[in-house]
């Protein structure tokens, strides 16, 4: 009987040296976990759809005269983007709406373009288009050149992302539901604005247009 009550003397004993060190209680303490980071992926594939202002300049098929000739169409856009300094744009445009009804030079034109692009924050995104396009031009009017051809073709423009004011709002829910902050894609609308000469070649009339709309990142 005393041997057992000698054992069990040692044993509170061991746990009361466990809890108390140096006259004071011990605590153990869980090491602070660290929130991890939002690292934003942005989504490599997008399709786009905007408005456009074309500018025919070119001549009266050799008389002499020359003249300026506005119409208004659609633009259709589709790209990759490897990542946030390259990618690769298909585009698709016409025009239809006559601003000189005499003339009305309309503009069809599908190019494939290497895109470099440089961002200017994390919204804003400044690109060039360098590529090769095909270009034709349909007219009403009598003795004006008309242009059915292929060749380099080069613009400039600026994109402005949506995505961001979306994430922001739902970072918070996404931290409570267990998000770890990993292989978030930026999926969501975004806006974008540029200039392109659809065909630069001596041989054949100036032809520009000045897009702009909205795409939508998968």
């Amino acid at each position: 009987m005393k041997k057992n009550i000698l054992i069990s003397l040692l044993a509170v004993a061991t746990m009361y040296s466990s809890v108390y060190a140096g006259g004071k209680v011990v605590v153990p303490v869980e090491a602070a976990v660290e929130p991890i980071p939002v690292t934003h992926t942005p989504s490599p594939i997008y399709i786009g759809l905007g408005i456009l202002w074309g500018r025919y300049n070119g001549d009266c098929g050799g008389s002499g005269c020359t003249y300026e000739d506005v119409t208004y169409g659609a633009l259709l856009r589709a790209g990759y983007d490897f990542s946030q300094y390259f990618g690769i744009e298909g585009r698709i445009l016409g025009t239809f709406l006559k601003a000189q009804p005499n003339f009305g030079e309309e503009l069809r034109h599908i190019g494939i373009y290497a895109k470099p692009m440089y961002p200017l924050g994390e919204d804003f995104n400044v690109y060039a288009l360098l590529g090769y396009g095909w270009t034709q031009t349909q007219t009403e009017g009598a003795n004006l050149k008309e242009v059915d051809e292929g060749g380099f073709s080069a613009g400039l423009g600026l994109e402005y992302d949506l995505s961001d004011m979306e994430d922001d709002r739902e970072e918070d829910t996404l931290y409570e539901n267990g998000f770890d902050g990993q292989g978030d894609q930026e999926k969501g609308w975004g806006l974008f604005i540029d200039y392109q000469r659809l065909l630069i070649k001596s041989s054949v009339p100036d032809m520009d247009v000045i897009s702009g709309g909205v795409t939508y990142d998968f």
